[in-house]
């Protein structure tokens, strides 16, 4: 997965948003010093935060989204160490002080049970973890069912379609891709799948697994709303 997405992504990003995002982010983790990104992907929440300061560790299971992680903090100047592997699998040799999970990671779980139980064996005692969803309303009422049309900076276009919620509980997208080469278009493409999230359920699993939550609406300290698109969970790890 990802692998169609890799030379696209970071063309399609707000880079005004992601440093709004950035900041929010840090604002949780302030005076912590190691951290672990699950879910890196091109590793722009990994690389920012080596260049704050931060010892950081990106994870993905995409080998191609490594790859540009890579070249991403390398074009900055930085080296944070990349590693490939599952959120739900990884094991560390020393806890870290927080890890994070940005942009839809839990999203692409069916159950984010194992993912949650790996993250709390691997984080120290005080250790913080925070992460994202887009919501149910999101999904259900801004996704399932819409076509989108993309251009990256790098002139990729992409076509994003979307189909009705299955069974309730997931989205299927399919993405295709358009990058011009010597005149022409060649034509990748890639199929993903995002499962819908109660706030309240996953509330209900961190709990289960030793956390205690604080949840947000999209880059607030409130309380989501009905209509909020995105959902951070700020979690403490108990003693």
């Amino acid at each position: 997965m990802y692998d169609a997405l890799a030379d696209a992504y970071d063309g399609l990003i707000d880079p005004s948003y992601y440093k709004r995002w950035f900041d929010y982010a840090e604002g949780f983790v302030k005076g912590m010093r190691k951290g672990l990104d699950v879910g890196c992907g091109s590793g722009i929440f990994t690389t920012e935060f080596v260049r704050r300061g931060y010892d950081m560790t990106g994870v993905d299971s995409s080998e191609k989204m490594l790859s540009k992680a890579v070249e991403r903090a390398l074009g900055f100047g930085v080296k944070p160490k990349f590693v490939f592997g599952r959120a739900e699998k990884f094991t560390l040799a020393k806890p870290v002080d927080f890890v994070i999970a940005m942009n839809d990671v839990v999203n692409y779980m069916k159950d984010p049970t194992p993912f949650f139980k790996a993250t709390a064996a691997n984080l120290a005692k005080g250790g913080v973890f925070v992460f994202d969803i887009s919501s149910e309303y999101k999904l259900r009422s801004e996704i399932a069912s819409h076509t989108f049309v993309l251009e990256s900076d790098g002139g990729t276009v992409c076509v994003w379609e979307n189909s009705p919620v299955t069974r309730g509980e997931s989205v299927e997208m399919r993405l295709r891709f358009f990058t011009k080469q010597d005149g022409l278009y060649r034509l990748s493409e890639e199929n993903q799948r995002q499962y819908i999230h109660k706030t309240d359920k996953i509330k209900e699993i961190l709990a289960s697994c030793g956390f205690k939550t604080r949840v947000y609406g999209n880059l607030t300290h409130r309380a989501p709303s009905a209509a909020s698109q995105r959902v951070h969970f700020v979690c403490g790890k108990r003693e």
